[in-house]
């Protein structure tokens, strides 16, 4: 099978084997050192890009709707195609659709599409993200209160029907017994603390069963004090657990990032938290979200009717600018957290590194972070092919 070399570029994320090159070949849906082997026939194409900067694609495991398009409002496949056709383009390879708390059969219906998705696209969503309903009502956020509940026996059989679809969910250690965090997770089914008020007992607590994730730290969760440092603190000093932070510069002060970066190294990782929003061409003042009125605060972001902080309206690439920009990071670091940091989070073995035998999910972008071509499951297409 004929190749596709990538030459003269900065790469970026790289596994030993590709340090200090500026070269590499895809073959067979795969990244794969450049050998001179592939050359001899003729048939490689080959591809100079001139400098530019080539990382994996970016890993978004947060994403609640984009182009106008809200996984929330219309659980279906329709809307995973539009989300993914508007992410792919703005460097994102991998995604999680995310479900906030809501009806069963809204979830039920939002667990089916993704099914379905990931077997028409099985490298780019591993599974959906629940999240909620088993969260507190006190750091609920935009949550609907209705919707928001304890966890029930008949919910492990739920989970254990469903689990393949799922990429993990996100619950509060405080709301779901000991007992049926470690039945989930002897299930295999990954968790992750969010929306919770748990004390820093409780969650070094989950840690210990083996929770191993926190969803956007500092977000949805009780501040840390002198006295109880929460889940913060409990996130910061444990040398396994990994954090997502929200990277649109609203709802994280860039002084905190820079705090967790320092704690926490490579286990931070950033997310989206996009909403229908992002990518349209003028904000309005105001959407609808699963029944919950958002309003577009040019200043704040998107709010709710109380203040409460409900997404985004940014791409995984604006989150990586924040990062270099605003709290001091390496682009390397940056796109580190974007790219291999969160696919170790959830356990992807197989993207986020260019690493031989990895899959071939790969951005190429210039100095001012525009994005040129993308790479997607070994197949190159310039930005002006995907929009």
């Amino acid at each position: 099978m004929s190749a596709t070399i990538i030459r003269n570029a900065q790469l970026h994320i790289t596994s030993e084997e590709f340090v200090d090159t500026d070269s590499l070949a895809i073959m067979d849906h795969r990244i794969v050192p450049l050998d001179p082997t592939l050359l001899e026939d003729g048939t490689a194409e080959e591809i100079d890009v001139k400098g530019l900067h080539v990382c994996p694609g970016f890993i978004d495991l947060l994403v609640n709707g984009c182009a106008g398009v809200s996984f929330v409002s219309s659980p279906n496949v329709e809307s995973l195609e539009s989300m993914r056709r508007w992410l792919t383009a703005h460097g994102t390879t991998t995604f999680v659709p995310t479900l906030v708390s809501g009806p069963r059969e809204n979830t039920t219906r939002g667990i089916a599409a993704v099914a379905e998705f990931k077997e028409k696209h099985p490298t780019i969503c591993p599974g959906i993200h629940l999240e909620g309903p088993f969260i507190s009502q006190a750091y609920k956020g935009f949550h609907p209160s209705g919707y928001i509940r304890t966890f029930s026996p008949a919910d492990i059989d739920f989970v254990k029907e469903n689990k393949e679809s799922i990429a993990y969910m996100t619950i509060a250690p405080e709301v779901v017994r000991a007992k049926n965090i470690v039945e989930l997770l002897g299930l295999k089914v990954r968790m992750s603390i969010g929306h919770s008020s748990a004390s820093y007992f409780e969650t070094t607590q989950a840690f210990k069963a083996g929770i191993t994730n926190v969803t956007h730290l500092f977000n949805g969760m009780k501040p840390p004090v002198g006295r109880e440092p929460g889940i913060v603190g409990a996130t910061l000093q444990n040398d396994r657990v990994y954090a997502g932070i929200i990277a649109d510069g609203k709802h994280v002060h860039p002084s905190l990032v820079k705090l967790a970066h320092k704690l926490l190294g490579d286990r931070l990782y950033i997310v989206s938290d996009a909403q229908s929003v992002a990518g349209v061409s003028k904000l309005p003042n105001s959407i609808v979200i699963g029944g919950t009125e958002l309003f577009c605060d040019h200043k704040r972001g998107l709010i709710d009717s109380k203040g409460a902080y409900a997404g985004t309206n940014i791409c995984m690439m604006d989150g990586v600018k924040f990062l270099v920009n605003s709290c001091g990071f390496t682009l390397d670091e940056a796109l580190l957290a974007a790219t291999y940091s969160p696919a170790k989070a959830i356990g992807l073995s197989e993207v986020g590194r260019i690493e031989g035998g990895f899959i071939a999910d790969l951005i190429i972008f210039d100095d001012e972070y525009k994005i040129q071509y993308v790479v997607q499951n070994g197949f190159v297409k310039s930005t002006s092919e995907l929009m």
